[in-house]
């Protein structure tokens, strides 16, 4: 097993991986800053994973966290997710999912799902509300469901066409995004919960807030918020290293 591990970390390795830090961070910080309610901050992570194995992905991803944490005291506690993130994201390359076609159903699916749960975060945008105080508010998931449906069935079948027409090789990474998403919304919620009090620094605040309004405790409301966010956040940051893996010479993928 150790060789294994070792065969991961290769000079190329070593080279990506702080590279693949700093993506992580000056990404991840922009989005803090901007307060949008998702991470982003594991591409690189992904990548690394995708590229040299899992655990080389495990360690880029916790020193990113760890060192991220210098700076911002909200990042490190959360090492140990990033970690995970890696070791996921190094599973599905070995099992091919940046690589492999895909059946066309599961692309279907993935496209479904990203651009459902994209226009589910559009509309929640839109329709806030601030009062006087500065306090943003969020409508229910009930209440956009009833007012937009129509959207949302259109944005279902839209994601579906998108997914059967343009990612023939890309459903098995959203697919990997997504299962990674929901682990990191489990292992992190307690973290976040009980550490932080669900107030992380981050856009992800405003939904918490939102879930606790409509009655959830500080635990529920900090996991509703995760398996929102999360899959999302995954998928997408999945589907990114797969354009990037895409575009990269098949000579340096292999080495």
């Amino acid at each position: 097993m150790f060789e294994n591990i070792k065969k991961e970390f290769t000079t190329r390795t070593l080279v990506l991986i702080p590279i693949a830090i700093a993506i992580n961070i000056a990404i991840g910080e922009l989005v803090v800053r901007l307060k949008l309610p998702v991470y982003l901050d594991s591409i690189g992570t992904v990548l690394v994973g995708a590229i040299a194995g899992p655990w080389a992905g495990a360690l880029t991803g916790g020193l990113a966290n760890l060192i991220w944490g210098l700076f911002n005291p909200f990042a490190a506690p959360f090492f140990y997710v990033a970690a995970a993130i890696g070791l996921m994201a190094g599973f599905a390359g070995k099992r091919g999912a940046f690589q492999n076609e895909t059946p066309r159903w599961v692309s279907v699916v993935v496209g479904a799902v990203f651009v459902f749960s994209l226009t589910l975060f559009i509309l929640a945008f839109i329709n806030a509300s601030t009062d006087e105080t500065g306090y943003t508010s969020y409508p229910s998931m009930s209440q956009l469901f009833s007012q937009y449906l129509g959207i949302f069935i259109f944005a279902i079948l839209a994601g579906a066409a998108i997914g059967y027409f343009l990612l023939q090789k890309g459903g098995y990474a959203g697919m990997w995004g997504l299962i990674t998403g929901i682990v990191a919304a489990i292992i992190s919620a307690p973290t976040a919960a009980y550490v932080f009090g669900g107030v992380t620094g981050s856009g992800t605040d405003l939904l918490v807030a939102a879930f606790r309004a409509s009655g959830g405790g500080i635990l529920a409301s900090v996991l509703a918020q995760g398996s929102v966010s999360d899959p999302f956040d995954k998928m997408l940051s999945f589907m990114v290293v797969w354009l990037i893996i895409r575009s990269l010479p098949a000579r340096f993928t292999s080495r």
